[in-house]
């Protein structure tokens, strides 16, 4: 067998390969083990002599599919890019050379395999934690709508879309009633029940493309894209029967809410979300003057019976 001298001291290629740090294999053109070494052959519990003549397969399918692809790239050629493969539960970072003989040919292939599966779950958490870190940046931890920042930002985005398409929107702004009085009544936690439950309701109650913030301690605004007066207002008024229609177990009560809800319209002289946003909050406040329980528009819309849809032109 070959030997190297280092130091005057000989050492045997067979040495040198068994001492990689990483798991190394020669394979031939049918897949099967011709060297490995033990480091290659503890991937599968086995000793490195036991693997001589098996086939790769017979440890991962997947690495037996490679193997054609392999050598059908060394025959044009092409170098095999590294990559990486799944055997016996572990994610092995690879690397792959031809060994050719004196024509070129390419008889068979050194296989390098590095145990990255530590690093790939360090990826999977550290990938978890930045979702999490985004949603937190994002959501509204209680309710699980949008945050105001991003809320704005993202409406603003929507309306800018819009106004280059000429495609109707509209704004509510809801404010639930007397929530005050639910958290001096049945204390915080309760007051956060009521917070959650009238967010689903309202996520149950608009489209997927809606975009619904919690812009305030009881207050939550709705961006509605390619809405025009009329079918907000059917939405608004949907809404405002959904949540008054909630009983809300609290121990041993069922607390009931209402909603005051203002509606606003893109229109030429808006600007910006904060154009409309303000429109919609005061026809809110109008519909909290004439009594709660309604939905106020800041355009011109007939009057409803109690608990409708009022004008605030």
């Amino acid at each position: 067998m070959k030997e190297i001298t280092i130091m005057n001291t000989s050492i045997s290629i067979e040495t040198l390969f068994e001492s990689m740090p990483v798991a190394m294999v020669l394979l031939n053109r049918n897949g099967e083990h011709v060297a490995v070494n033990q480091a290659l052959a503890s991937i599968s519990g086995s000793r490195s002599e036991e693997l001589i003549g098996r086939k790769v397969e017979e440890m991962s399918k997947e690495s037996g599919r490679n193997i054609i692809r392999d050598f059908r790239m060394f025959d044009a050629n092409q170098e095999v890019p590294d990559h990486e493969v799944v055997i016996e539960g572990k994610t092995f970072y690879v690397s792959v050379r031809p060994l050719r003989n004196d024509t070129g040919y390419a008889i068979g292939e050194m296989v390098a395999l590095m145990d990255i599966t530590k690093t790939k779950e360090l990826e999977q958490q550290l990938e978890e934690t930045n979702r999490k870190l985004l949603s937190l940046s994002r959501y509204d931890d209680l309710t699980g709508v949008l945050n105001p920042r991003t809320y704005y930002e993202e409406a603003e985005k929507k309306l800018l879309s819009g106004q280059v398409s000429d495609a109707p929107c509209s704004v509510l702004f809801l404010d639930l009633d007397h929530f005050k009085r639910i958290n001096d009544t049945y204390g915080h936690g309760a007051g956060d029940m009521v917070l959650s439950s009238a967010a689903k309701c309202i996520r149950q109650t608009c489209r997927k493309n809606d975009l619904i913030g919690r812009v305030g301690g009881e207050e939550f605004s709705l961006f509605l894209p390619e809405t025009g007066h009329n079918d907000a207002i059917v939405l608004a008024e949907t809404l405002r029967r959904e949540i008054e229609q909630m009983e809300i177990k609290v121990e041993n009560s069922l607390v009931k809410i209402t909603a005051s809800i203002g509606v606003a319209f893109k229109s030429e002289s808006h600007q910006s979300i904060a154009d409309i946003q303000r429109e919609a909050d005061c026809a809110m406040y109008r519909a909290k003057q004439s009594g709660r329980n309604r939905v106020f528009s800041f355009r011109g819309v007939p009057d409803s019976a109690e608990g409708g849809t009022r004008s605030d032109d």
